[in-house]
């Protein structure tokens, strides 16, 4: 986490689709508890993204005071906030001197309920009777499992008191790693992973290296995998592609399609297989080919990722997940 931008220059683009339903979303469940000013700043950098199209401009992180009428200390807390509840991926590019932003979108209704550390959160500021109007009278489920908060910039921790939300209990989730998984015992573990974000690796590129490939569909795609998806991955295993190029090829079409499509996929692999292209590294150069050739060229999500993930192991530490 960084308390200050380091530097001002910035560009800034949605992780996916992000719809009016959404933003009611945004200020029904989330104000609350992230205040006026963090809300603000998300729909401000929402519309920033939305109009950049193919503009390769960068904002003035600073300008954005006058714009909201902020102090610069508003700005970095709301900025932290957003951080802190996943609304916002920060990311320093120290080679260009530039930032970038990614901006992610809220839980609904159905989320924001299963997501258990953000509604007892939200229980606890507005109350029995309001939460119940905004989210509905179902009662929670007990938080019986690991939470494992691998933010991608402010954790949870550093900005609310997470002891007062939420419990830690023991478990270890290291068997789940097997590919001889059934696949409803890996459909109900993804599931869970899904309800309450609890991925490993919230770095996507690690998550690309060290994910089995029916769970990282579900940490992109946001739901378990469809039997043509779990058929397609155990295909692609038997002619000789790695979970690692399976999620690679994965991540590429939901850039590309702003979800993973079936036919998309299946296309793609037909093709390395006609190309002979079965490992990692000459699958990778040929998918950055492939994106660069669709972006003209511009840094695109998975090199910031790698080179966050590249950046973390000089450090020494292997889950390193792009905070600052």
């Amino acid at each position: 986490m960084i308390k200050n931008i380091i530097y001002p220059y910035f560009t800034v683009e949605n992780s996916s689709i992000i719809a009016g339903e959404d933003l009611k979303n945004l200020r029904k469940f989330y104000a609350p508890i992230l205040g006026a000013n963090a809300i603000l700043l998300y729909e401000y950098l929402r519309d920033l993204a939305i109009h950049e199209g193919s503009d390769s401009g960068f904002h003035d992180y600073d300008s954005v005071t006058y714009m909201l009428k902020m102090s610069l200390k508003d700005l970095n807390e709301a900025r932290i906030m957003l951080e802190a509840v996943s609304l916002l991926s920060t990311y320093i590019d120290n080679f260009n001197r530039k930032t970038f932003f990614i901006i992610e979108k809220p839980l609904d209704r159905k989320g924001f309920k299963t997501n258990l550390i953000l509604a007892n959160k939200l229980l606890k500021i507005v109350g029995k009777q309001n939460y119940d109007r905004l989210i509905g009278k179902d009662k929670n489920i007990p938080l019986t499992k690991t939470i494992n908060l691998y933010d991608s910039s402010a954790r949870y921790e550093d900005v609310f008191d997470a002891d007062d939300d939420f419990s830690l209990l023991d478990i270890d989730d290291n068997h789940m790693n097997n590919k001889n998984i059934n696949t409803q015992e890996m459909n109900t573990f993804v599931q869970e992973k899904i309800d309450l974000n609890t991925f490993e690796y919230r770095n996507i590129y690690e998550a690309i290296l060290k994910t089995d490939s029916r769970e990282f569909f579900g940490q992109i795609q946001g739901q378990i995998p469809t039997e043509s998806i779990i058929n397609l991955i155990k295909d692609s295993r038997e002619v000789g592609f790695s979970d690692p190029c399976i999620n690679l090829i994965f991540f590429y079409s939901s850039e590309v399609n702003g979800k993973i499509n079936y036919q998309y996929v299946s296309k793609i692999i037909q093709d390395l297989i006609k190309k002979e292209i079965f490992l990692f590294e000459p699958l990778e150069i040929y998918i950055d080919s492939l994106i660069k050739h669709k972006n003209g060229g511009l840094v695109n999500r998975k090199d910031l990722y790698k080179a966050t993930y590249l950046a973390g192991l000089k450090l020494g530490d292997s889950k390193y997940d792009g905070s600052y």
